[in-house]
């Protein structure tokens, strides 16, 4: 609806008007130099408003110990704006006269602002630094912005709020006018020329965050009147006396009302101001009860608060996919072992794993089958595993199991029962379509424990961990679907099954090494440099991956124009993968050199050095790891994944020969390199 609306609600003939007294008595109460025996003249001139004055002045609402027998001695007791607010408020109740006749709820109207003037009036009472009677006067007017409303639009009006509740009221009014009530009461109260604070109480008595500095204060006693209205009424009590235990915290700190002490206040005044007014106000139910049912209302709040939250730490803690402990839970685990280690010597062990080749399920079947074997493979472990440890998805097809109180011998049997169980029995995709309805999943499992050769070795709980992923490694080298544990296996081993065929039979554990002898050998900076391929003379084979075009022609011209090479260039970390692993690289030859960049969509750079050494025929493969990152702890990471060099893309390509050096000559002259 247009704002016009508005105006024209303003201007509608049947707009309530003040009765003369309580006009003359607004310009009058305007001159801050009137005299109050002017004021209290103009009052007795209507001797009926005078009576009704005097006769509430004189009731328990006001608590006078002498009886006060005329305006200007009440003026005198009570101050100016007690009179000007009874004034107001009875030129109100003149004004709203008949309303009720023409189909407009005024006993409603009139309960409302009649606990919301006494309970405003109480607030500041309270909390100081306001006028109670000015908060008296304001929260009488506040909804009067109503009255103009049914005025003007009559049945069209009442049938579009009924039923509404009033805390959603305004909300309601201006999707269905275009305007609401509060506006409409302001500028009434404008047009009657009630005093500016009064007028700006109206137009915020609902959210008094938009008034301005200077009136704030005034419109949230208003609104907390407002909000007591509808404490008092069973329908919406509950949620009402929280509102206002909360409201009155954050705004009056040490000065808010006990909530208890206010409504019982409240209930009481109102029902002696509603006679004073001769209005029904209706029934208003034991405080006691509202309390208790607030009281109960806000214990469900409490648990269910806590139930979330509980629901919400668990689920922090939980892998979405899989529903078993997630990385976070594994770290918060580990500590807690390791915790253990140190004041107790409890032995500890985790088992490391993932599944072997999985990128080509994702590559080849989907990213849905690739979710299915994880489910698949996370309820095998944890039905095998059961209360012998934390089983956790560490990250992508990764998982690891935190065992306590589990000696090495425990944990690499319970190693070799996870890898039987997996391997033993096809994994079922015939839910998931397009795929087939079977497929067979293995995993490489590293083990280590705190007792896997000397305790003394460990610098932190994480060395269990690399060392477990150390062995998961050497699993792969051998032929993957097999366990290795930290300490039995040594690297002559790992390297003498690689050279053989495929696949072999899990590995019998072999008498331990020295640890020492365990230990990856440190890296070394020197290019490994490749022998030459039977078949291969004067053209050499390189397998570019890069996903910048621009550094890829670059690399690959400057390559180019010093040697006969054969370069294949993939854009993607899980295309290479995929490519390395099946053996569809350079036309089925022998590769002599993978060139790779870190950063690449899918799988970065480490993914591709890992796939590279595990595959067989490539392990011995140098692979130059190309970045445009100088980080120094992925240059140690890169070469102790067994790259053979970290480079530099500008130093790459700002002396190719230095860099490639006997490798162009070899590709060259087919030579074998020195």
């Amino acid at each position: 609806m247009p704002e016009s609306q508005l105006q024209e609600v303003l201007s509608c003939t049947n707009l309530p008007s003040l009765p003369a007294v309580a006009v003359q008595l607004l310009e009058l109460t305007s001159d801050p130099d009137v005299a109050m025996s002017d004021i209290a003249k103009l009052v007795q001139q209507d001797q009926a408003l005078a009576a009704k004055v005097l006769k509430t002045v004189n009731s328990s609402f006001y608590g006078l110990s002498t009886p006060c027998g005329s305006i200007d001695r009440a003026m005198g007791y009570l101050g100016l704006n007690t009179v000007k607010s009874l004034v107001l408020g009875f030129s109100l109740v003149e004004t709203t006269k008949g309303a009720g006749n023409d189909g407009f709820d005024i006993d409603a109207h009139w309960r409302r602002a009649i606990i919301g003037a006494t309970g405003s009036r109480a607030v500041a009472k309270i909390v100081g630094g306001i006028d109670p009677e000015e908060a008296f006067t304001a929260a009488l007017f506040q909804d009067m912005g109503m009255l103009a409303a049914f005025s003007a639009l009559k049945e069209e009006y009442t049938d579009a709020i009924n039923e509404t509740p009033h805390r959603v009221l305004c909300s309601k009014e201006s999707d269905t006018f275009g305007f609401d009530h509060t506006q409409a009461g302001n500028e009434l109260a404008k047009k009657w020329k009630l005093p500016e604070e009064i007028c700006e109480a109206i137009r915020c008595h609902h959210n008094p965050e938009i008034s301005e500095p200077k009136h704030e204060a005034l419109a949230r006693v208003v609104s907390i009147g407002t909000i007591l209205s509808d404490a008092m009424d069973e329908k919406t009590a509950k949620s009402a006396i929280r509102k206002i235990e909360r409201v009155t915290c954050d705004w009056y700190a040490k000065k808010a009302p006990n909530v208890g002490e206010l409504l019982e206040e409240v209930a009481e005044t109102s029902k002696t101001l509603a006679k004073m007014f001769d209005q029904e106000i209706g029934h208003i139910a034991d405080t006691a009860d509202l309390l208790a049912q607030a009281q109960e209302k806000g214990i469900e709040h409490q648990v269910s608060l806590q139930r979330e939250a509980e629901e919400l730490a668990r689920q922090a803690h939980i892998d979405g996919l899989t529903q078993i402990a997630n990385r976070k839970r594994f770290d918060a685990e580990l500590d807690r072992v390791y915790a253990d280690f140190n004041r107790e010597q409890t032995e500890f062990g985790v088992l490391f794993f993932d599944a072997d080749k999985f990128k080509s399920v994702n590559d080849t079947y989907g990213h849905a089958a690739g979710d299915a074997v994880l489910v698949e493979l996370a309820k095998r472990t944890v039905d095998t595993v059961g209360d012998r440890g934390l089983v956790c998805r560490y990250g992508g097809e990764e998982f690891a199991v935190v065992m306590q109180n589990a000696s090495l011998d425990e944990c690499a049997e319970l190693a070799e029962v996870v890898r039987a169980t997996i391997a033993d029995k096809m994994f079922d995709l015939s839910k998931v379509d397009g795929v087939p309805d079977e497929l067979p999943v293995t995993v490489s499992i590293g083990v280590s424990t705190a007792n896997a050769g000397s305790p003394a070795r460990l610098a932190g709980a994480e060395q269990i961990v690399q060392e477990a992923d150390e062995c998961v490694y050497a699993a792969k080298a051998s032929g993957r679907n097999n366990v290795k544990v930290w300490g039995r296996y040594s690297k002559e081993e790992v390297e003498s099954t690689s050279a053989s065929s495929s696949a072999p039979a899990p590995a019998e554990p072999v008498t331990p090494a020295p640890v020492s002898e365990m230990k990856a050998p440190a890296p070394t900076l020197t290019p490994v440099i490749p022998q030459s391929k039977k078949g291969a003379k004067n053209q050499g084979r390189i397998l570019l991956v890069e996903d910048d075009s621009l550094a890829a022609t670059l690399v690959i011209s400057l390559i180019k124009r010093r040697s006969n090479v054969d370069i294949q260039w993939v854009k993607s970390g899980t295309k290479a993968c995929v490519l390395l692993e099946s053996g569809k690289y350079s036309d089925g030859h022998d590769l002599d050199l993978i060139l790779c960049d870190y950063s690449l969509p899918g799988c970065n750079g480490h993914e591709v050095l890992r796939v590279a050494k595990g595959v067989v025929g490539l392990s011995d493969v140098p692979f130059y790891m190309l970045t445009g990152n100088t980080d120094v702890d992925m240059k140690d990471e890169s070469l102790r994944l067994g790259a053979s060099l970290f480079i530099h893309k500008d130093e790459f390509c700002a002396d190719v020969n230095k860099w490639l050096g006997e490798v162009l000559k070899m590709f060259a002259t087919g030579a074998k390199a020195a």
